[in-house]
């Protein structure tokens, strides 16, 4: 199993189109594809927009199936879709990828059929303002779901915002956190719940999201950065100058050069639509991930709440074989391209995830603070005033650092002692290392 077809297709494809700094993502967006294959033989044996609801199905829709589920850790049903994030500044190309699948007419997934006939996958570029009752429903007097809403209309399919932060920003339009508790849910497990005055609104939904922000805008304090595979688009002034060339480049053109594009195109859309097909009436029976994909998911720089998304990364690669074999389990097996893959998205995360570390320790390096006034700190800095993200953030990125420590002091005025947080290794004898959470201080 070294790099698929269809993935040197793509960075083939991009490459003729002058596209800059994109080889290292084109394979995350192409698992993502996978993983959202494989999550429909997974989930959607059941269906909540079946025909049968003439007010709220969805007709035509190719993922539907009554194939049994086949991946069920702790006897749960899993959900292995992939959501993207692209961060970055104006100009920087963070929507280029994502406008190269899924514009309308264009897009390398797009269909024009799929919303009528049930052929392909359902795409859509999302608006640029959205409430939360137009992304997920709401209920008329009667207690009747209203409208067709986003979450609803694109299940199965794949959502792209340019500016994902048009989604959170409408809680603070409605001054509450109904957008970000449901966004959280439909993209963690698909689910959609909300009890309302006439009723609820509940259905289940598939949709995999796409979106770019730049990097102040899209806040992340609600777990948001556990759901979303976030890739930072850096930009620079050598950058600028390359796409600068690949634009000129771009413009000239030859017409024989866009119609070789215009055929790839056509191969790529109709390969991703074929192989879904195939997924669909031909499953595997069951997944098998080999040792070494666990040997690698288990070294200690991998967070345990990141194992999970690196196991999808896996399978969203491995759906993309070659030549499809079903019938039979789906064997997840690391080989040397999958591993450099695993590697690179590894590294993505950290230059996300480790800003705010940075900040953190550089701040208060060789410190000893209180464990209260850490958190009101990372919660003034990070996460923007909630106390609760705050403790999350501290637990996921600071426990485990080595250079982070916290003790019980060893003096004995008066009052109650509390735990005091050591940005930095420790020095005295007397200070007795404890877990985070161990003591509560005054």
């Amino acid at each position: 199993m070294g790099m698929n077809d269809i993935v040197k297709r793509l960075i083939n494809f991009t490459d003729s189109n002058h596209y800059i700094d994109v080889a290292d993502k084109v394979p995350i967006f192409a698992s993502s594809i996978g993983a959202h294959i494989f999550n429909a033989i997974n989930k959607c044996s059941r269906c909540d927009f079946m025909p049968s609801n003439p007010d709220f199905s969805i007709p035509n829709c190719p993922l539907r199936h009554d194939n049994p589920p086949i991946y069920t850790p702790m006897s749960q049903l899993a959900d292995t879709r992939i959501h993207i994030l692209m961060r970055g500044e104006k100009g920087s190309g963070k929507s280029m990828l994502i406008n190269m699948f899924l514009s309308e007419g264009t897009g390398l997934l797009y269909s024009k059929e799929a919303f009528d006939g049930g052929l392909g996958f359902r795409t859509m570029m999302g608006p640029n303002s959205i409430t939360e009752a137009g992304m997920f429903g709401s209920v008329d007097e009667d207690g009747n779901i209203t409208g067709r809403p986003l979450a609803r209309d694109m299940c199965g399919g794949f959502l792209g915002f340019e500016e994902s932060s048009s989604l959170t920003d409408a809680n603070k339009k409605d001054h509450s956190t109904d957008m970000t508790n449901q966004l959280l849910t439909s993209l963690d497990n698909g689910r959609v719940q909300k009890a309302m005055r006439s009723g609820w609104v509940q259905y289940n939904t598939r949709y995999t999201m796409w979106g770019g922000t730049q990097p102040a805008r899209l806040e992340m304090e609600s777990g948001l950065d556990r759901r979303l595979f976030i890739i930072d688009i850096e930009m620079s002034a050598e950058k600028e100058a390359e796409y600068k060339k690949a634009q000129q480049k771009q413009a000239n053109m030859t017409r024989e050069q866009r119609v070789a594009l215009a055929n790839d195109s056509y191969y790529i859309r109709e390969w991703f639509s074929t192989r879904m097909y195939e997924a669909i009436m031909n499953p595997p029976t069951g997944i098998y991930f080999d040792d070494t994909i666990a040997d690698w998911i288990n070294r200690p720089e991998v967070r345990s709440f990141e194992a999970d998304l690196f196991r999808r990364l896996a399978i969203g690669y491995t759906m993309l074989m070659d030549k499809w074999v079903g019938g039979q389990p789906l064997h997840i097996k690391m080989d040397e391209y999958l591993l450099s893959l695993l590697e690179s998205s590894l590294m993505m995360r950290r230059s996300v995830m480790g800003a705010d570390v940075r900040l953190i320790k550089d701040s208060y390096w060789m410190q000893d603070i209180t464990k209260s006034t850490l958190l009101k700190e990372v919660s003034r800095i990070i996460t923007k005033g909630d106390y609760t993200a705050a403790k999350r953030w501290i637990d996921d990125n600071l426990v485990n650092q080595i250079w982070y420590n916290e003790y019980t002091p060893s003096s004995k005025g008066r009052g109650r002692r509390g735990v005091v947080c050591r940005i930095g290794t420790l020095t005295d004898p007397d200070q007795v290392k404890q877990k985070w959470g161990a003591t509560n201080e005054s």
